[in-house]
């Protein structure tokens, strides 16, 4: 039986967040773990799908020949999925979607915000050769960072416009000294993109955060990567009238804290000196899902 198989990293979002979608750049890694797709032909006409987490299965359904939904576990995840092979089709009418199984393969908590949609939308692109940002544009939008992320070797830089403009190399003086922490409160990012709409941003501030990232992207010392991280969160603050992370729920850290992706929820990155302590200190919080840079980030980026 002719299978092919793709695969899509997962990702995180170090500097950036929210003014990437105004014209700054933006600072990301991809994870070392993510989406796998495999598509099987077989014998019956139409389509099946299915996708899992670990061994649940969290959405399956079937097609006609021609795209029609015939049963599904849940019929919006499903709609979805037909726009975007009916998307793939148009793009790319020499490609036949027919007589075929899917099967996506998601390798961490989907509460985690570490690129669901966007891993997914790469292992289309991958498997159809259509243009992952198009597919993007067409289903859940955003910055498309996720989608570079997807099949990045390494850190990276950013731009709406440029797309991937640089691999970045960051030495362990800062990556040993960084832990991620869950907060178990996902943001659904296409609600707080739509509210960043109204938010007054100048480019003044656009500025500063490319500066920002320009810095960090050349740091060599996490003090110097901590001063960044408070600037930073100063800087959002201000924009989004939000508390930075720190203030409101960890004042009493010892070192610094910075919110990633849609503030409020999903992960946090935490600076340390000693990793036992740190455990400690959110462990004693309440919160004990937390990863090392070096447990998460792609190998090559170590």
């Amino acid at each position: 039986m002719v299978m092919s198989s793709f695969s899509a990293s997962g990702k995180l979002m170090l500097f950036g967040e929210y003014l990437v979608l105004r014209g700054s750049k933006c600072f990301a890694i991809p994870l070392n773990v993510g989406q796998q797709l495999t598509v099987k032909k077989k014998k019956e006409a139409g389509v099946s799908w299915k996708s899992f987490e670990g061994e649940e299965c969290w959405l399956a359904f079937e097609l006609s020949s021609k795209l029609e939904l015939i049963s599904s576990s849940d019929q919006k995840k499903a709609s979805l999925v037909v726009k975007l092979l009916k998307i793939i089709q148009n793009e790319n009418p020499e490609l036949t979607i027919d007589n075929l199984c899917f099967t996506v393969n998601l390798d961490f908590n989907r509460e985690f915000g570490f690129g669901t949609s966007s891993t997914f939308i790469s292992l289309l692109s991958q498997w159809s050769g259509v243009n992952p940002y198009l597919l993007l544009e067409n289903s859940f939008g955003g910055s498309g960072y996720d989608i570079a992320a997807a099949t990045a070797h390494q850190a990276f830089v950013y731009s709406v416009k440029e797309k991937m403009i640089g691999e970045v190399n960051l030495p362990k003086s800062i990556t040993n000294h960084i832990l991620f922490v869950f907060l178990g409160e996902k943001q659904v990012s296409a609600k707080e993109i739509l509210a960043f709409k109204d938010k007054e941003v100048s480019s003044s501030q656009i500025d500063e955060m490319n500066s920002i990232i320009q810095q960090a992207t050349t740091s060599t010392h996490i003090e110097e990567w901590e001063k960044l991280m408070v600037k930073s969160e100063n800087l959002l603050s201000s924009i989004l009238k939000v508390p930075t992370v720190k203030d409101h729920r960890f004042s009493d850290y010892p070192f610094e804290i910075k919110s990633l992706g849609a503030w409020g929820g999903d992960f946090i990155m935490a600076t340390y000196r000693e990793l036992s302590a740190a455990q400690e200190y959110f462990i004693n919080k309440g919160y004990n899902v937390f990863y090392s840079y070096a447990q998460i980030v792609k190998e090559s980026t170590l």
